[in-house]
């Protein structure tokens, strides 16, 4: 399985580079990433508990977005389609597919953590560079902050990003 680990790695860096210099990434990455993730996640789960937990993972992103939506749209005072200002497609597929990966339990603290973090930075970056670009480069970002959580639990096995059993033990 370390050569499935190093192409979700790899995977994971070339997501972050095409969305830190392009801002895009081609789509092709997302559905390699979920699927080689859900490999992963596969050889230390049932195929039953992955497909459960994943489940699980992508209904609270669901929710998320729906909430999302309904707030613009109520703010708006029309439908608005979150994908054209708010919200990049690659942003919305790279969290559809670590769910595939990450237990639930995880994926919600992966989740608030990241934007936490690339909140701070964002803000640090437009205080020191006062004309830096406005968008956010949220998809990249948070591949960035995947590997070094994957390559922390390579060589940290109690980490385990794939069970809530490492949470369960604070």
């Amino acid at each position: 399985m370390l050569f499935l680990t190093l192409f979700v790695l790899l995977c994971l860096g070339f997501i972050c580079y095409q969305d830190m210099r392009y801002r895009a990434v081609y789509w092709i990455c997302f559905p390699l990433l979920a699927i080689s993730m859900f490999i992963l996640k596969l050889d230390n789960a049932t195929w039953k508990d992955a497909l459960i937990q994943s489940l699980w993972a992508l209904a609270f992103f669901g929710i998320q977005l729906f909430a999302l939506w309904g707030y613009l749209s109520l703010k708006h005072k029309q439908i608005v389609n979150i994908t054209r200002n708010y919200l990049g497609l690659g942003d919305i597929l790279f969290l559809w597919a670590i769910a595939f990966y990450l237990s639930p339990a995880n994926y919600i603290l992966f989740y608030i953590a990241s934007l936490i973090l690339i909140l701070i930075y964002t803000i640090a970056r437009r205080i020191v560079q006062k004309n830096a670009n406005p968008e956010i480069p949220l998809a990249g970002l948070q591949a960035l902050l995947l590997s070094m959580i994957l390559i922390v639990s390579v060589i940290n096995p109690n980490l385990q990003p794939y069970t809530d059993s490492w949470i369960y033990g604070f």
